[in-house]
């Protein structure tokens, strides 16, 4: 029985992994904020801003997942946040690997989240897959840059198997954002964002979860992989059929982009814009995924 450890995994994404990774016969550890390891699912400390970090979780590890990091969309990006935005993802990498180094500890794969803004937060016809560079240098696609270096660092230094999944929004009825989404058109004032036009990537929790696993037990698998939906679909299109599977009208203007570059600031570049991104290097790697349709996605998630 194989131990996997993750970090940040008392998320959505870590906790239906979690989840899906015991019923599959696995042990499951966590490094947490506080230690409790005879909780149902062990957790051991660690804090990367003083470098600590509970040894014996890496001991452990034969499998590590990192999950690890400030929330990109909540609240506006000041400069402080910034901060904490690239620190959390870079120096829990580098505390994990420092530790494991004086451990004498060598996992057989490290995989790390990352994010599609890696791409910018741009618009235009192209569908970008994992060879092609970023389309704008802003500090989205900085962050996911320093983000998945961190990762490789693994492979650089210990010769380990470094899986990153570069993932889009996740569609599950437990996603707060996606419940934010949700709550106009609920209200019948559903709305793009926008011109309506970017393109809105997704994916579902179910699949992005069995891709983690897939990263795991698929030896041939390495570098970076998208984490997004084989389906193309715009702002205004997903937002038309949110509602037609919430059953509520679709009429209401469009909300105009100076108004979330008020209230979200830099941050609004997430939702006003969005490019299509490839999902070919995974379906040829034998992925299947569970929900091709954003229709699909949303029925399953209320």
């Amino acid at each position: 029985m194989k131990t996997v450890l993750i970090t940040g995994g008392s998320g959505m994404i870590g906790s239906r992994l979690s989840k899906l990774l015991l019923d599959k016969g696995y042990k499951v550890i966590w490094l947490s904020r506080e230690r409790f390891v005879k909780a149902q699912i062990p957790r051991y400390r660690w804090d990367y801003r003083k470098g600590e970090i509970d040894s014996d979780a890496l001991e452990q590890a034969d499998i590590i997942i990192h999950l690890a990091g400030s929330n990109l969309g909540e609240g506006a990006w000041t400069r402080k946040k910034k901060q904490k935005i690239v620190e959390s993802r870079v120096l829990t990498s580098r505390l994990i690997i420092d530790t494991l180094i004086k451990l004498n500890k060598k996992p057989e794969i490290f995989i790390s989240a990352s994010a599609i803004g890696y791409y910018g937060m741009h618009t235009d016809e192209k569908v970008y897959n994992e060879d092609d560079f970023p389309a704008k240098n802003d500090f989205l696609s900085r962050t996911c840059k320093k983000w998945e270096a961190a990762a490789f660092n693994f492979t650089k230094e210990l010769n380990i198997r470094t899986v990153v999944l570069r993932t889009s929004f996740v569609i599950h009825k437990n996603s707060h954002t996606f419940n934010k989404l949700k709550l106009p058109v609920r209200f019948g004032i559903g709305s793009p964002f926008g011109s309506g036009k970017q393109i809105f990537s997704w994916i579902h929790l179910e699949d992005l979860c069995n891709l983690y696993i897939k990263s795991i037990e698929d030896t041939s698998m390495e570098g970076v992989y998208n984490a997004v939906s084989p389906e193309h679909i715009s702002n205004a299109e997903f937002m038309r059929c949110l509602a037609k599977e919430m059953k509520r009208p679709f009429f209401f203007p469009k909300i105009p982009s100076f108004m979330l570059r008020l209230f979200m600031g830099e941050a609004s570049g997430m939702i006003l814009e969005g490019s299509r991104i490839s999902s070919r290097k995974i379906i040829d790697k034998g992925f299947i995924f569970k929900f091709n349709t954003a229709s699909e996605a949303i029925k399953e998630s209320f």
